[in-house]
Parts: structure tokens; C-alpha cells; sequence
């Protein structure tokens, strides 16, 4: 559902997040599964996730990513980047249903493998957080392009992605 623009004058094309119908905001998105998916034994995944932030924003302005924000990890990982950078939370979330059908349809090469069990337990303690969260969308549908670009640019600079 979500690319990276081409080049546009003045912005560059990493530094942009297009939905697939064209409609782009200045924002880059980091796909984190990635990084993830390169760990070697030992790795401080989310020191690695920082780092990588912490790059982007050498030429970026705003940056994007997508947690389920669970776990004492994460919560130094948030920490360590709220000391340097002003974060605003986004929770987009669907029903049990819809997370199963897209995990199922989805390109497994770009993500981290889930069982039946893990889409179960990963939405339950997703569920189970509660934040104050700077905006919601619901993504059952999934959410129409332009009301996603209309929700993220109502909230600013966006860090992460729920």
C-alpha cells in the first residue's frame, strides 16, 4: 500500500511517503522489519533501529516508523529518541480478521515470518496498550490514501507509526 516517491524539486525522494494513489507527504519512512531481518546473534536491534533514525535524520525532516510498542525495549528505545527528537504516536489499527487475511497475503520476503499464534498474541498485546495517543485511525477498510495523508498532516511531524 505505501511507496517512496520519485525525485521532486527541492525534496528528496527518501525523504517522501506516497501512498499508492500518488499523494506524498515530506515524510521518510523507515521500514524497520528489515532491520530486523539483518540482525546477527547478539545485535541490539533497536540500538540498530536508533542508528538508522538517527541517519535519516541527517537529511530528512520528518521520520516514520511502525512499532507495535510493546515491551521494557521499547520503552528505553522511545526514551532515547523523545531526548533528541519530538515524537508523535499514531495507533492505525484493524480487527483480528484483517490482520490475519493481510499477514497471509502479504510479501514474506520483506517481513518477519508470524504463525496463526503470533498474529493472535501480537494483536492481543498490541490491543492491550494504552497511551495517549496523538491520533487513531482505523485501517479495516483499509483507510482511504487521502484520509490517512489528511490524518498524518493534522498531527505534524510524525516519528512514529502504530
Amino acid at each position: 500500500m505505501w511507496r517512496f516517491a520519485p525525485q521532486r524539486t527541492g525534496v528528496q525522494s527518501s525523504c517522501v511517503f506516497c501512498l499508492k494513489n500518488g499523494n506524498c507527504l515530506d515524510i521518510a519512512f523507515l521500514r524497520v522489519e528489515s532491520i530486523w531481518l539483518g540482525l546477527e546473534a547478539g545485535e541490539d536491534g533497536w540500538n540498530k533501529v536508533e542508528t538508522a533514525i538517527d541517519a535519516m535524520f541527517q537529511t530528512c525532516n520528518k521520520v516514520m516508523i511502525e512499532s507495535l510498542r510493546i515491551g521494557k525495549e521499547f520503552v528505553s528505545f522511545q526514551s532515547a529518541l523523545a531526548e533528541k527528537y519530538p515524537i508523535i504516536t499514531i495507533r492505525v489499527y484493524a480487527d483480528l480478521k484483517t490482520c490475519f487475511n493481510r499477514v497471509k497475503n502479504r510479501d514474506s520476503s520483506a517481513h518477519i515470518a508470524v504463525s496463526d499464534a503470533n498474529v493472535i498474541e501480537y494483536n492481543r498485546m498490541a490491543a492491550a496498550v494504552s497511551r495517549n495517543w496523538d491520533l487513531e485511525i482505523n485501517n479495516n477498510g483499509p483507510a482511504p490514501d487521502v484520509d490517512i495523508l489528511d490524518a498524518i498532516q493534522s498531527v505534524g511531524a510524525v516519528i512514529l507509526k502504530e
